[in-house]
């Protein structure tokens, strides 16, 4: 069983939703579609557009549906999730009004309650309803664990428990390949990432790699990992792994999967001076940067070109693959910008 996600279909403003066809209602249905296109179609990373979306879309939304039903229950909850990084304590206010309305709709202790609880933080909530419904030792509850390592509530101690938790259930019922074990592992990797503890996330990232799900996730990571623990020669393999999955699938900007930081050039840093440092270079069919020349620094003689240089050469990239076969790709560019700490 899947734990319920609260998602709203777009309106079709050829439906009738009531008798009533004024043209005010009509514009509401059209802001609506809108709005809601946008919250879909917006990425997660663009936080301020997927925030304003879910905000305007529930604003449209209390003019076409019932105040207490399950539609804006669902839109509260979108925008409450949309608040979260920008403003935690809104973010709870909100997320509390949805999940007033979800208890009031299901019950207090029903499935459909969870997904708001886990990010609000009531961990110890959502543990008691999971195990009214599933074994300790099932998929599902497996599931919830997982769902609660990855709402970025918890602290990295109590996310990488959960996380190792549902692993291990998923490794015991499904397999090493099944997408939760995929997914576990890669949630690991990621803890351990940012505990700074690089090699022991390797194994983890490597697991995430066997289900095509997660696997283009993994490599990338897995270039990270090993250009920051000086092992390259692995970093450009996965690298060439991320570039064959990518194949096709229309990546034309050329984005370094891993950047290492350049130094600090000393006189620009004993007079606080900021700059930065255009380069071209080559993709190599391993994704490494050859040939790479200064294009343009400014401010010059303050050696941001030539920092710029030193750090460029471990540059990595997903290689451009076609027919399966890896290519060179020359004239790209890439920008180091230099600034000191505020």
């Amino acid at each position: 069983m899947k734990i319920l996600l609260f998602i709203i279909s777009i309106l079709n403003t050829t439906l009738a939703l009531s008798d009533d066809t004024s043209p005010s209602r009509s514009d509401h249905i059209k802001v609506f579609n809108q709005a809601q296109s946008c919250y879909n179609s917006t990425p997660s990373g663009k936080l301020d557009r997927k925030r304003d979306c879910a905000k305007r879309a529930l604003q449209a939304g209390r003019f076409l549906f019932e105040p207490h039903g399950v539609h804006i229950a669902a839109l509260t909850y979108n925008y409450g999730k949309a608040l979260k990084k920008k403003n935690n304590k809104k973010a709870i206010e909100v997320l509390g009004q949805a999940l007033e309305l979800y208890e009031a709709i299901y019950g207090k202790s029903s499935l459909e309650v969870i997904n708001v609880l886990i990010d609000m933080g009531e961990t110890r909530k959502v543990k008691s309803i999971a195990k009214k419904y599933f074994e300790k030792d099932s998929v599902e509850y497996a599931d919830v664990l997982l769902r609660l390592s990855q709402s970025n509530t918890l602290s990295l101690k109590e996310s990488s428990r959960h996380a190792n938790w549902a692993l291990e259930i998923y490794l015991k019922e499904e397999g090493v390949e099944s997408y939760g074990t995929a997914a576990a592992s890669f949630q690991m990797g990621k803890i351990k990432f940012a505990q700074e503890k690089y090699k022991s996330a390797i194994p983890y990232l490597i697991g995430a790699t066997k289900n095509p799900e997660t696997a283009t996730f993994a490599h990338g990571w897995l270039v990270r990992v090993y250009g920051l623990t000086n092992q390259d020669d692995l970093a450009s393999h996965h690298a060439q792994q991320l570039g064959r999955l990518r194949q096709g699938k229309g990546n034309d900007e050329y984005i370094p999967v891993f950047v290492p930081s350049p130094n600090y050039p000393q006189d620009a840093r004993f007079q606080r001076e900021e700059g930065f440092a255009l380069l071209e270079l080559t993709i190599s069919n391993e994704g490494r940067a050859t040939d790479i020349i200064l294009v343009k620094e400014s401010p010059e003689s303050f050696g941001f070109g030539e920092e710029a240089l030193k750090a460029a050469k471990r540059l990595l990239y997903a290689p451009k693959v076609v027919d399966g076969i890896a290519q060179q790709v020359p004239g790209v560019r890439y920008k180091y910008t230099f600034k000191m700490a505020r």
